[in-house]
């Protein structure tokens, strides 16, 4: 990274190989998701199933993520990338051939889902952690900022062009996109691959995989701030996934009194909010106190949540689900930058694992919490309003006592 620290990110080569692939690699993922959901309910006529597609894929992404990041530390990171996003090509080459021959079924997409998530759990760790080898601490969170808002835009643009194609075209056209997509950034990836050198110490070939997941921990165990960070993303995707998620339909119909067009509007106007603030965080590249920044964002996400939770106004709701977007955005793009700008090179990969890990852990508790609390009779906006407060009390305890976390930048 000898050449990165004097150029700016539109002139940094390896930075735009990396956006591109990370590019093909996000849309592709919001297509295939897309496609795959309509093909289960649309041409199936499978619902009940649709579950199982999720669970196959979800499983072994949170599994084998540490595993993955502790890989992404023994290896070079875009040779993980190109063979995931290989391997994903190819795999849905064979789908478009089963489809036009007409054996396609369920059991072989949860099957294709799993390996998915098997991949998934590899590319991300790998990616996230290549950032620091591409461009210099001072651009990490303009770079992650432009990483988080092509992913944001992917989830709103993605379902959109993904329909136009199937509705004017077919599944196989739409599958056979996503391949060229994903062979695309194979190439990209194979281009990163030869043009970013590690130097043998960043490695860990010499020990075991499992040896090196042990001293990840062992690394968490003794950074104070570090901890902090996981307290505050477990606590977000405790109390913030499975109400917004399962909840916001809900709101639509129960609070709101409206239709599949209110739900529509509020999930579009959440991926506005975020979108949003990925692009504030990225003009502002605040690169000091970015502990602060991110508990501030968990403190207004909070405030937000409860404002959500007692308005029955439409206009008020989608003007308070766009502020929750934004806040989250100015706390993911903070967090992220500064696991990046204080890990150790070598063992950056199993950081980003480990937060990945602790924050998709409890999404299925949420999810299945949430459930629960309704099944009790609980209303939505009780549920949200709860589960604000409890975020908030969160946001205190390490606003109090993580010090640390206040003064890292």
């Amino acid at each position: 990274m000898n050449e990165t620290n004097a150029v700016s990110l539109i002139r940094n080569k390896l930075f735009i190989y990396f956006f591109l692939t990370l590019l093909a690699s996000t849309l592709s993922v919001s297509f295939y998701l897309f496609t795959v959901n309509w093909y289960v309910v649309d041409e199936l006529q499978l619902e009940a199933k649709l579950g199982l597609v999720f669970f196959a894929s979800s499983v072994p992404r949170l599994v084998f993520m540490l595993i993955g990041g502790a890989i992404a530390d023994r290896v070079n990171k875009a040779t993980v990338m190109l063979l995931s996003d290989l391997t994903k090509g190819l795999l849905l080459v064979a789908v478009i051939v089963l489809l036009l021959v007409d054996l396609f079924s369920i059991g072989i997409l949860i099957g294709l889902s799993f390996v998915f998530g098997l991949l998934d759990a590899f590319f991300w760790p790998s990616s996230s952690s290549l950032m620091p080898s591409l461009v210099s601490r001072d651009q990490l969170t303009r770079a992650n900022s432009i990483v988080q808002t092509t992913q944001r835009a992917s989830t709103i643009i993605g379902p959109l062009l993904a329909g136009l194609v199937i509705g004017f075209g077919s599944y196989e056209v739409m599958f056979a996109f996503v391949s060229a997509m994903l062979l695309l950034a194979a190439i990209v990836d194979l281009i990163i691959r030869k043009n970013v050198s590690y130097d043998q110490d960043e490695l860990n070939e010499s020990s075991s995989v499992w040896h090196n997941i042990k001293e990840g921990f062992a690394y968490l165990k003794q950074s104070p701030f570090m901890l902090a960070l996981m307290l505050s993303s477990v606590s977000m995707n405790l109390f913030l996934s499975g109400p917004m998620q399962v909840g916001l339909p809900l709101f639509a119909r129960d609070i709101l009194n409206g239709d599949e067009f209110t739900y529509s509007l509020l999930s579009g106007m959440l991926g506005v909010g975020t979108l949003v603030g990925a692009l504030l965080i990225g003009v502002l590249n605040v690169r000091q106190k970015r502990g602060m920044v991110a508990l501030t964002g968990i403190m207004l996400l909070g405030l937000f949540m409860v404002a959500f939770s007692l308005t029955d106004s439409l206009l008020l709701s989608l003007m308070f689900i766009s502020l929750i977007g934004l806040v989250i955005s100015t706390i993911d793009v903070p967090i992220i930058s500064a696991i990046q700008a204080h890990t150790e090179k070598k063992y950056i990969g199993r950081m980003m694992s480990l937060m990945s890990f602790a924050s998709m852990g409890l999404i299925p508790v949420s999810y299945l919490l949430t459930s629960f609390l309704i099944s009790l009779g609980l209303t939505i906006d009780t549920i949200l309003l709860s589960s604000s407060v409890c975020l908030m009390v969160v946001g205190v305890f390490v606003l109090v006592f993580a010090k640390s976390l206040r003064t890292v930048n």
